[in-house]
């Protein structure tokens, strides 16, 4: 195989690797692209960059371009742990828990956290059967104000899927009830509950008999509650202030991969009260 063969020639990915050393100006980004490609036109690099901005993977300010800070961060921490998780929550680890058997992760910023909880998502998402459902309990949907492409990619994946979502959010305040709008109401379906079922810190998403749970740090969920006492509509202002959280180190946050059936049966009856819940389907695991 030929060296240029095993890496990576998209447009995003070279204008990436332009930007590792700083910003640059669109135009000085397009030269740099067209002497790399020739005959590339215009209108491809700038599609590349809108592609790459609406991923979070740049930020723009006026004609500049460069490494959005939180990607950069977020890549980092994501290399720097996974050498620490590879042994333990490989695919084969998770996929195949017996009963009551689980697995425990602790990190130390949201960041991170986030990447790996993406991971297992999608993996036990690729491993259950066109018409399951998957239950997500929520204290309050934030991830998906401050990281909200990631999150829609998730839903969307579960459509492309035919795998139906069912997100029950605790709290009912003006922005848990703004983010309602990314739900269509059939496959993807979310209920604004106005009262927490457990502590404002658990977090909970099933996937069959599977289960991954998480603990937040209670300082962090302190700052995620006070901004949403605090507005009543989803602006820059309250991304900018979640990503921070996401960025802050020193947190303790906890996960738990788990496979047990007792706990999908409670969990799925719960779901009852809110949701119509179409017939389950077998796990491929």
């Amino acid at each position: 195989m030929r060296m240029k063969e095993i890496i990576d020639q998209t447009i995003e990915s070279q204008i990436i690797n332009l930007l590792k050393d700083g910003s640059l100006s669109t135009i000085t980004i397009i030269k740099k692209i067209q002497k790399l490609r020739q005959d590339t036109p215009k209108q491809s690099v700038y599609l590349a960059i809108r592609k790459l901005k609406r991923k979070e993977i740049i930020a723009l300010s006026g004609k500049m371009v460069s490494l959005h800070q939180v990607w950069i961060i977020k890549m980092k921490n994501f290399f720097t742990e996974i050498e620490l998780h590879s042994s333990s929550s490989n695919e084969a680890n998770i996929l195949k828990l017996e009963e009551k058997e689980y697995i425990t992760y602790n990190f130390n910023s949201l960041i991170s956290l986030d990447m790996f909880w993406g991971h297992a998502f999608i993996l036990f998402l690729k491993n259950i059967l066109v018409g399951s459902t998957v239950f997500l309990y929520n204290p309050h949907e934030w991830f998906l104000i401050a990281r909200k492409q990631n999150e829609i990619n998730l839903i969307k994946e579960a459509k492309k899927q035919g795998i139906f979502w069912m997100n029950l959010i605790a709290g009912d305040k003006a922005l848990d009830i703004e983010i309602k709008k990314y739900f269509d109401g059939k496959p993807a379906q979310c209920y604004c509950l106005g009262e927490d079922l457990f502590e404002k810190n658990y977090y909970i998403n099933s996937f069959g008999d599977f289960h991954i749970e998480v603990w937040l740090d209670k300082r962090a969920v302190e700052e995620i509650e006070k901004i949403y006492n605090k507005y009543t509509e989803i602006n820059d202002n309250v991304i900018n202030l979640l990503r921070k959280i996401i960025e802050r180190k020193g947190y303790r946050h906890k996960m738990k991969i788990s496979k047990n059936a007792i706990k999908a049966k409670k969990i799925k009856n719960l779901f009852k009260k809110y949701f119509f819940i179409p017939n389950s389907k077998i796990q491929k695991y």
